[in-house]
């Protein structure tokens, strides 16, 4: 451990809050070691997360980077510039970034400085420029296995760490919750409450889920379908709404918008489905686990790395309603079962994704790579 701390400058994609990504980044700053690592983080833009952080002593800076375009040449060098000399200032010994256009100009920052970057892959979806931002990173995260995959022209694993998503297992309860959030959306005490959290976007199927829910209208006999998260499809939202209509259950269907109470939603519910088309590896699916909750996941992503198939939850196909539909079905039956699922799930989130398991595996990441040459990168990788 060194005498003064290593100081870590963050780069973040994104300035708000809401999205998988930047609450797993507000997670892993504000649980750092102190004595070890010193974290500052930049921001595209001024918002909540810059309050947040702020809230917390972590110093933020904002320094958006544009679209790296030949007809904006000038725009680009001025935020190299800008971030070269933010790297300076603070003296910086690492760089951790996340999404492509971030890790490109904290690449060429940290090769210029001869500092490590680590990039945090949290896409399973190729961009333009992976081979350009392999090699200007010292090593990458991958938020679950599958994401190797990304990369499969790469011979061997050097570079590559798997490190889960990391939740506060404080934050989420499993006593027997209160009824506020069924109280404030008129959803009955004893209906069975059926959520997924998530972007409200074609990717995220929320579609799929109203469809099997459809299959089970004449099942079940009193449930409700609660679909939370930011609205980024407003034709999208008026399609599930018109299939809900069409299948005879929209006045058993609510979209609630963005929500900051998490804990509080999942504590309310009895089965969490994630029904989404495509994943890297969503947060919300291990925060239903670390709520002790029922959970029903398409194999999209890392979800089946999260979920033990039929011990920790159901793993489906995705873009089949009718497989969804089955296992909801099933949950919905049996509560002993339920129960039963949900201990597994939350003791299956204890063991593998809480914050202090993530910051433990980050942190050991860092002084590995401080403790290797001064850019982190060996040659014989590029």
């Amino acid at each position: 451990m060194p005498l003064q701390p290593f100081n870590i400058l963050y780069v973040s994609s994104f300035g708000s809050v809401g999205r998988g990504g930047q609450e797993s980044l507000f997670h892993l700053v504000t649980n750092l070691n102190s004595t070890a690592f010193r974290p500052s983080v930049n921001l595209p833009t001024e918002g909540d997360l810059a309050k947040r952080l702020r809230a917390q002593d972590i110093v933020v800076t904002v320094l958006g980077f544009p679209k790296v375009l030949r007809f904006r040449i000038h725009k680009t060098l001025g935020a190299l510039y800008r971030l070269l000399k933010l790297v300076d200032e603070c003296a910086i010994d690492l760089i951790h970034s996340d999404g492509p256009r971030n890790t490109f100009y904290a690449g060429l920052v940290a090769k210029t400085k001869r500092i490590p970057l680590v990039w945090h892959v949290r896409a399973s979806n190729r961009d333009t420029y992976d081979r350009l931002l392999y090699c200007l990173s010292s090593k990458l995260i991958l938020v679950a296995n599958s994401l190797r995959s990304r990369f499969d022209w790469v011979k061997g694993n050097r570079k590559f760490i798997t490190i889960y998503n990391g939740i506060d297992l404080c934050e989420f309860q499993t006593e027997k919750p209160v009824t506020l959030i069924r109280r404030e959306y008129g959803i009955g005490a004893r209906s069975l409450l059926i959520a997924f959290i998530a972007r409200v976007e074609r990717l995220k199927g929320q579609k799929q889920l109203i469809e099997a829910c459809g299959k089970l209208r004449h099942k079940l006999k009193d449930f409700h379908v609660l679909l939370v998260g930011d609205i980024v499809d407003v034709s999208y939202v008026k399609e599930c709404k018109e299939k809900a209509a069409e299948l005879g259950f929209q006045d058993r269907l609510t979209f609630t918008g963005y929500q900051s109470r998490v804990s509080q939603i999942l504590n309310e519910t009895d089965i969490f489905v994630s029904p989404s088309l495509f994943e890297a590896f969503p947060r919300s699916l291990i925060e239903a686990m670390g709520a002790g909750k029922a959970v029903v996941a398409t194999d999209v992503g890392g979800c089946s790395e999260a979920v033990e198939d039929a011990v920790s939850g159901f793993i489906v196909p995705a873009r089949n309603p009718g497989a969804l539909a089955d296992r909801i079905h099933m949950l919905a039956a049996d509560k002993e079962l339920r129960v039963r699922v949900g201990k597994a799930a939350r003791i299956r989130a204890e063991k593998m994704f809480s914050i202090q398991q993530n910051v433990k595996q980050t942190e050991e990441l860092y002084r590995q790579i401080l403790g290797e040459s001064p850019d982190g990168i060996h040659e014989d990788e590029l």
